[in-house]
């Protein structure tokens, strides 16, 4: 058969159809398209092999909800686990497991010898990270920046960029190392508020911590004293574990039976993906004693920054209120044994709490303050009704993150710093004074007598007063020197009028408000002083108890007399001992002024160890400089406690 001639275009389209008719036949034998069959249901019903099982079931009556699929392992019970999704979806967990919220505390009460159970949630690891909430201006501490706003700004930025970058890099290589498995830090405290007491008056230590357990399987969701995946120690009322979270983790919380204590715990509970909950510092205290008389003490924490004045961010620190909390009790009393490191359970049992549910408790009088060497922020603490002649540990804390606590804040379970220790004064005629307005970098205890001047207002603004009239002559004395004047003319390159000015105050100061201490006080580097004179309470010395009461030294000017006439006139506190003014304080003066004052230091072994002390390069207050704080302060200025003076005087 002969097939009709085509035309050129005739041809294409043709083999155009032919191409499209074979694309189609394959596409439609490729992608197996689902085609409805009209099929009887019945006729494939048996082709599926759990069919029979399900149609015997249904045909017990028993529904399929009681059918309990069971398999042995480990002599536990096989319980379905799906990546990503948590058990609690799957099924339904036991009764006596406790869910925890982030960021979501919970106390409770437990008996000696019981154990409870909590599960931080899988869908809760893998929830929204809380809002941040406004902290302290800057991490304390914080080192002294000299870039300018704009270069801070674009410095921080960058970081940040940085960091988020390599983050993403680290958490994309981990999670191809496990597998694919996503991990999120988890953060689990514990604080211990409540401990039993002990059933005898005379206790040995403190009663038993509790104990914490923490298990990542669901083969293990009652972590406990026999069964458990991780211990955690509670030591002194404070647990931290920080881990990595693949999903739901458990908790086991037991208290141990003692029979030395009765009663029950109390602890606080809390997990966050966000930071620890409560915190405890143990590498510092960060908190310092300046002083104390009979019935007072003053502390300082550390510098809060090394900004400098014109620095906003100094600024910040000295117009925030007070950060800091702190809690002080008597050495003597067991209380606070085994909660030491607990927020709440010193909150709940310190003898001395600075503010207790935000409020100020009337014991401890709190402030920012820029008093001390290098004049930087940090807040001081003056604490009141305190027993004569006693010990005190002083615990620096904060309440939640300083501007927010409890439920729903990041890091709102508080913080503590590790323990110091302070004492008071016995003898009665020693008085704490800080906050003057023309010696302000006065703090420390000065002769005093509460008889003769009950107010402690008038007996500072007796000290006080007397400094700033001494320092009249001396600034028509330094208007005379021609300060403002060429380099070449002025008395020194180094140093200048200002620093005259400020060399003499720091010295006028030490000096005439003399630094007070007990005189039944042994330290050896004390000065005894009024040795002839009676007692506040009017008993007389005697030399058979007190060789520093001989006739002797009871003839020596520097020993039965104060430094300063205008104490022994009108104060008169009796005898007591000074800590004397340090070398140093004399030697700057006579650096820092023109020669034509005559300012001098008194020679070695002629008056310079009766009216000076030495700095102890352990940061012990063995002689007295104002911003003194003991073993905050490093003791000495290199290079000047070698050098003497032969012109005239200066005590």
């Amino acid at each position: 058969m002969q097939f009709p001639k085509l035309t050129p275009l005739q041809s294409r389209f043709a083999a155009s159809l032919a191409a499209s008719l074979i694309l189609v036949v394959l596409y439609l034998a490729l992608s197996n398209p689902h085609f409805a069959y009209a099929a009887d249901a019945d006729s494939i019903t048996h082709e599926d092999h759990n069919h029979p099982l399900l149609l015997e079931l249904q045909g017990d009556g028993d529904g399929f909800e009681d059918f309990d699929l069971e398999c042995k392992e480990e002599e536990g019970i096989y319980e379905p686990e799906f990546v990503g999704i948590d058990r609690g979806i799957v099924g339904r967990a036991p009764a006596d497991i406790t869910a925890l919220g982030n960021n979501a505390p919970r106390p409770s009460n437990i008996n000696a010898g019981d154990t409870q159970y909590w599960v931080f949630p899988n869908e809760t690891l893998w929830g929204p990270l809380s809002p941040a909430t406004p902290g302290l201006p800057s991490a304390v501490g914080l080192e002294r920046r000299t870039l300018n706003d704009d270069e801070k700004r674009i410095r921080l930025d960058l970081e940040s960029l940085n960091e988020e970058y390599n983050a993403e890099l680290d958490v994309d290589l981990k999670r191809r190392q496990d597998g694919g498995r996503r991990k999120r830090t988890l953060y689990i405290t514990l604080n211990t508020c409540r401990q039993p007491t002990a059933n005898s008056t005379n206790p040995i230590g403190a009663p038993p911590q509790l104990q914490m357990y923490i298990s990542h399987s669901e083969r293990n969701r009652w972590p406990g004293p026999n069964v458990n995946d991780q211990s955690v120690p509670v030591q002194g009322g404070f647990a931290n574990a920080t881990l990595n979270a693949t999903g739901a983790v458990y908790i086991g919380v037991a208290a141990p039976n003692n029979t030395d204590f009765s009663g029950i715990y109390n602890y606080e509970l809390a997990a966050s993906i966000d930071a620890p909950y409560h915190s405890y510092e143990s590498e510092t205290q960060n908190l310092f004693f300046i002083d104390s008389d009979t019935n007072s003490a003053l502390l300082v924490t550390n510098d809060t920054t090394q900004a400098n004045p014109n620095e906003t961010l100094y600024q910040k620190w000295m117009t925030i209120p007070p950060p800091f909390s702190m809690f002080a009790h008597n050495e003597n009393d067991s209380a606070i044994r085994g909660i030491e490191k607990s927020y709440c359970g010193m909150k709940l049992n310190a003898q001395i709490v600075a503010n207790k549910d935000g409020q100020n408790t009337g014991r401890v009088e709190v402030g920012m303050t820029n008093r001390g060497l290098g004049r930087k922020p940090k807040e001081q603490f003056h604490i009141k009704s305190l027993n004569g002649s006693s010990t005190y540990y002083g615990f620096l804390a904060m309440d939640g993150n300083s501007t927010n606590a409890g439920g729903g804040v990041v890091g709102g379970g508080g913080q503590i710093w590790t323990a110091m220790n302070f004492s008071t004064k016995s003898d009665g005629n020693c008085q704490l004074l800080f906050d003057l307005s023309y010696c302000s970098e006065v703090a420390y205890a000065v002769p005093s007598n509460p008889t003769t001047f009950p107010n402690i207002a008038d007996l500072k603004a007796l000290y006080d007063d007397n400094a700033r009239n001494l320092s009249r002559n001396f600034s028509y004395s330094l208007q005379q020197i021609p300060c403002n004047t060429t380099s070449s003319a002025q008395y020194s390159l180094a140093k200048n009028c200002n620093d005259c000015a400020d060399a003499y105050k720091t010295w006028l100061c030490a000096v005439t408000i003399p630094r007070c201490h007990d005189f039944s006080s042994s330290l050896t580097y004390l000065q005894p002083r009024n040795v002839a004179q009676t007692f506040i309470n009017g008993t007389t010395p005697s030399a058979s108890s007190d060789p520093s009461f001989s006739s002797a030294n009871q003839n020596t000017v520097y020993m039965n007399s104060s430094r300063n006439p205008l104490i022994d006139t009108n104060v008169k506190p009796g005898p007591y001992k000074e800590v004397l003014p340090c070398q140093d304080l004399c030697y700057t003066l006579v650096q820092s002024c023109p020669a034509t004052l005559g300012f001098a230091c008194p020679l070695q072994k002629r008056g310079l160890s009766w009216s000076y002390g030495v700095r102890d390069p352990k940061g012990d207050i063995t002689c007295s400089y104002l911003g003194a704080a003991y073993f905050l302060n490093a003791a000495g200025r290199s290079g000047v406690s070698a050098m003497t003076f032969a012109i005239a005087t200066v005590v």
